[in-house]
């Protein structure tokens, strides 16, 4: 099984993230796409860069793929309100033909489709079980409360991570949660997100998981984290240029 998870920064980088998509569309089992809106009219651009409708150029170039949108908020570009119909949140791809059982997303932050503020967003967490060879695996991911307060920790935050914990609790088999989870590596908020599972960013010895075009000190911000039963055949984080974020690729069994 191959993932690839990636925060797209909205499609910004557009044709780079197409090609990047297309290429590695030919043998990953699913895409974990962050910030990714969605719009049913024919607006193609919101706030001067950012694709309106990615969700649904992705699948475009996604043909072999079943893409799954989990709105986190409406109406909202990344500057303000906007004044057509826009839905901005998570998006999986999975091959077709993988067998799963459920797919689904439940909030980790905030309530659906509100916002107090530009900096509080709602925060969903999107799942899938894949059934493989007899095996379970749950996939998830989410893209952690960005609160105007850098990466360390808060409330909002510590309960967002015991939130998202005490639903991977909750699910039986393998387990993979992936994502831009918007935290350091020494926060008690990543700490209670890795209790019982193996953060592959620490044990493989990535320095960064941003690309060139974030300029900010601070150098992670994506995380991969597996249960201990999951066999990691391979994971990367290459530094590929289409994001302000690099994608991260794990291959397991």
């Amino acid at each position: 099984m191959k993932i690839v998870s990636l925060n797209t920064w909205a499609g910004r980088v557009f044709d780079p993230l197409m090609d990047f998509v297309s290429e590695q569309g030919r043998d990953t089992d699913i895409f974990c796409f962050q910030e990714v809106f969605d719009t049913p009219t024919l607006r193609t651009i919101v706030d001067e860069h950012y694709r309106t409708n990615l969700f649904f150029e992705l699948q475009e170039r996604l043909p072999r793929h079943t893409g799954h949108f989990a709105s986190a908020a409406e109406g909202y570009g990344f500057i303000g309100p906007v004044d057509f119909p826009l839905f901005w949140g998570l998006a999986m791809f999975l091959r077709r033909g993988l067998s799963y059982s459920r797919i689904g997303e439940a909030y980790v932050y905030g309530r659906p489709n509100t916002i107090s503020g530009g900096a509080n967003t709602p925060r969903n967490l999107q799942y899938v079980t894949i059934h493989q060879d007899g095996i379970d695996y749950t996939v998830s991911h989410f893209h952690g409360l960005w609160n105007g307060q850098g990466k360390t920790d808060t409330p909002d935050r510590l309960e967002q991570s015991r939130k998202a914990k005490a639903l991977l609790d909750g699910v039986d088999g393998k387990k993979v949660l992936c994502g831009d989870f918007n935290l350091l590596p020494d926060t008690e908020s990543l700490a209670i997100l890795e209790d019982g599972l193996v953060n592959l960013i620490k044990t493989h010895g990535i320095t960064t998981t941003r690309s060139s075009f974030y300029q900010r000190p601070d150098r992670f911000a994506d995380y991969t984290l597996v249960s201990p039963d999951v066999e990691v055949k391979r994971f990367e984080v290459p530094r590929v240029e289409v994001s302000d974020h690099l994608p991260m690729i794990l291959e397991y069994s």
